[in-house]
Formats: structure tokens, C-alpha cells, sequence
């Protein structure tokens, strides 16, 4: 509680932002675990130094990830249209309980992660193209696809349910998904059927409806007004490579101090970024987590056309990225124990939980691209 009221002391003013660093500093310091300063950004002696690599265009978008269904396999793209709502066709999709509508995610079910969405685009598709969704070879289950942008008269003509739920966020909306109308076999039933073969269970995909979803307010901006499809939380997170960089150190260090082989001898390399489900990565920093104090940030296209992006809280981790994208496998230690002893205590509204990259709102509609330039223009604890 002493160290909660240190932090909530704190006045973020510009001119104060190195004084508000330290403080952060102290506060993780106070937990019980000692902080190494290779994994928190230091205002007072690395601000400046980011700052010139960002006034020289050194720092740029290095990755967009899109994950159409949720807790499934994510696409990287070298550019996408984006809406306050969040990426074009990020989590426009999910797979929920036929019986509870409850929306299930690869914290109950690790395979999920193992099923592969492919976006297929054609302007001459009513429906804007095809979204193909595959399973590995073994389940049994074939490949099915499903409209991208269905049409009104399609949505007519699907179940709709209004009470999906997830975590403690109720009331949320969504149709029951049907084959694209030029599949080989158009059975309303297929895509429910083929998905619930996997889970083992009834399930459905469901399409994102028109249903307003609100996002929850941060500790930064308690009066923050933005929604989002099926995300957890916030319609994009942002990361740098860089500050992966440092979570694989993480979780090495962690792993060498431990006595169980298991941990001991457990292959770093498998700590891959995509298990924390990016939607923009950065590079150029050169110094981990300077995004944890990029309030405002722009992005710049090489036409010089820009959109403006708020970070409005840390991410704070679950054990979702403990799965092993390539196999559906769950660690039940790592990378979230590393994470934890390293990363908690930094973000000022979830003081309990440890946290990596950002979560971001756009403040209108664009397109960005892999080589967008980064441009920070308000530097404050996110």
C-alpha cells in the first residue's frame, strides 16, 4: 500500500517526467524483489537518447501482426488499415460455448492456438473475399472458409446472439458464422460442426456484430472513450523489439537460477514474440521499454501521410503467452514466473501484475505500414 500511494502521489507533468520515472523506479524497487535496470526504462539517463533516435527517423514500425479469430494463429502483414475499433479484421472473429455463449480463449483450450486463419482479399467478392481457416493434419478436420465482409443480406440470413460474454465483460455480440456462399460445401451447419469436432464440444465462430463494446477506463485516462471487437482490453498493443529483447533475458537469468532441470534446461529460443500477440512492433530504440513512457505517438508513412496513436495503459500478462504457438503446448512456469519477478509493480493502475508491451487506441482511421516512421510527441508514464 506505502509504495501504491507513492506512485499515485506522482503528478505527471512534462517537466516533472524524469522526477515520475525514478518514483515508478522506487515503487518496483519496494516489492520484494530487487529491480535490474536493464528492465525498466530509465527517463533520467535514456530519454534523451531515445529521443534522438527518434528526431533522426531511426525508430520504425518493424511488424503488424493481425489475429482475425481470437486466441488463434495471427498473420504478420507489411501494412493494414486500421479503425479506432482497432486493425482491419483483428479478433473480427471468435470461437465461443454453444451451450453458455461464453467466448473461449487459449487459456482453456492451448490447441486453439495450432488453428491457422488466412485472409484472402478479392475486389470483385461481394463479400470482400474469403477468410480460409485450417487445423493441423492430425485433428481430422478440414479446411472451411467463411466470408470476409459478410453482406447485409447475408447477416439477415445468420443466428445472431447478444449475450457472449468473457473475463467479466458481458452483453457482447456477434452472428453465427456460415460458409462463404462459393464454398464446395455450403452447409449453414459446416463451420460450427468442423470447429466443434476440434474442441471436442459445441461450439460456434462467431462474426463481430454492431453492438458498441467500451473499453475500460486506465489509471492514465479515466475517462477514456474507445471500443473494440473481440480484444482483450484495448483495441491494439504495441510493443518494441527491443524490450523483447530484454524479456528473453528475462527469462534466461530465471531460468539458470533454478534448481529443477525442467526450468533449468528449458530452450530460450522457443520464447518467440508471437506468444504476446503484438499488433505493432517497433525497432530503432535501442533501449528497452522507452514505450512504457510514449503517451502520444505518430506514425509516418513514406507519402508523409500520418495517424496519431494514444497509449493509455501497460499490458498487464496473463499466462496465454506460457503456450508454445507452434505446438499448443503449455509451460506452466515460463515465460509468466521470469515476467512476474521482473516486470510487476510498473504499471500505476495494476500495481499486482506484471506487464509487457502497451495497450493503444488510434484516434481515427488510416493505413500503416512495416518502415512507418515513429514519432513520439508526448513523453509521460503510461
Amino acid at each position: 500500500m506505502l509504495a501504491c500511494r507513492l506512485l499515485l502521489s506522482i503528478i505527471f507533468e512534462p517537466a516533472r517526467l524524469k522526477n515520475a520515472s525514478e518514483s515508478l523506479s522506487r515503487l518496483h524497487s519496494s516489492s520484494s524483489e530487487a529491480l535490474e535496470t536493464s528492465f525498466i526504462f530509465d527517463a533520467t539517463k535514456n530519454q534523451d537518447a531515445v529521443q534522438k533516435r527518434l528526431d533522426a527517423g531511426k525508430v520504425t514500425v518493424s511488424r503488424i501482426m493481425v489475429y482475425p479469430i481470437k486466441s488463434c494463429r495471427g498473420i504478420s502483414v507489411l501494412k493494414s488499415n486500421f479503425t479506432p475499433l482497432g486493425l482491419e479484421y483483428d479478433r473480427q472473429w471468435c470461437i465461443i460455448d454453444a451451450m453458455s455463449h461464453r467466448i473461449i480463449t487459449a487459456r482453456a483450450v492451448p490447441k486453439m492456438v495450432l488453428i491457422t486463419p488466412r485472409v484472402i482479399e478479392s475486389d470483385i467478392d461481394p463479400c470482400g473475399g474469403r477468410l480460409q481457416i485450417s487445423f493441423p493434419a492430425e485433428s481430422g478436420c478440414e479446411t472451411f472458409f467463411v466470408p470476409l465482409k459478410p453482406t447485409s443480406d447475408m447477416l439477415q440470413n445468420y443466428s445472431i446472439t447478444d449475450d457472449c460474454s468473457v473475463h467479466s465483460d458481458t452483453g457482447i455480440d456477434g452472428y453465427i458464422t456460415q460458409p462463404h456462399p462459393d464454398s464446395s460445401n455450403t452447409d449453414a451447419l459446416l463451420c460450427s460442426a468442423t470447429l466443434s469436432k476440434y474442441f471436442g464440444k459445441p461450439v460456434h465462430l462467431i462474426f463481430k456484430g454492431s453492438r458498441a463494446r467500451p473499453v475500460e477506463p486506465t489509471w492514465s485516462f479515466p475517462n477514456l472513450n474507445a471500443h473494440l471487437n473481440y480484444q482483450d482490453g484495448y483495441p491494439l498493443m504495441v510493443v518494441s523489439e527491443e524490450s523483447f529483447g530484454s524479456v528473453k533475458k528475462m527469462a534466461a537469468k530465471w531460468c539458470s537460477e533454478q534448481d529443477i532441470d525442467e526450468f533449468k534446461h528449458w530452450n530460450v529460443d522457443s520464447l518467440v514474440l508471437e506468444r504476446y500477440r503484438p499488433n505493432i512492433v517497433f525497432n530503432g530504440a535501442s533501449v528497452p521499454f522507452s514505450e512504457d513512457m510514449w503517451r502520444e505517438i505518430v506514425l509516418t508513412s513514406h507519402t508523409n501521410e500520418s495517424s496519431s496513436f494514444t497509449l493509455v495503459a501497460k499490458c498487464t500478462r496473463c499466462l496465454l503467452p506460457n503456450i508454445d504457438p507452434l505446438n499448443g503446448v503449455r509451460n506452466m512456469s515460463i515465460p509468466s514466473k521470469p515476467l512476474s519477478k521482473f516486470r510487476t509493480g510498473l504499471d500505476p493502475g495494476r500495481t499486482d501484475d506484471s506487464c509487457f508491451g502497451c495497450n493503444a487506441v488510434g484516434l481515427a482511421s488510416g493505413v500503416m505500414s512495416v518502415g512507418d516512421v515513429v514519432s513520439v510527441t508526448t513523453w509521460d508514464i503510461v
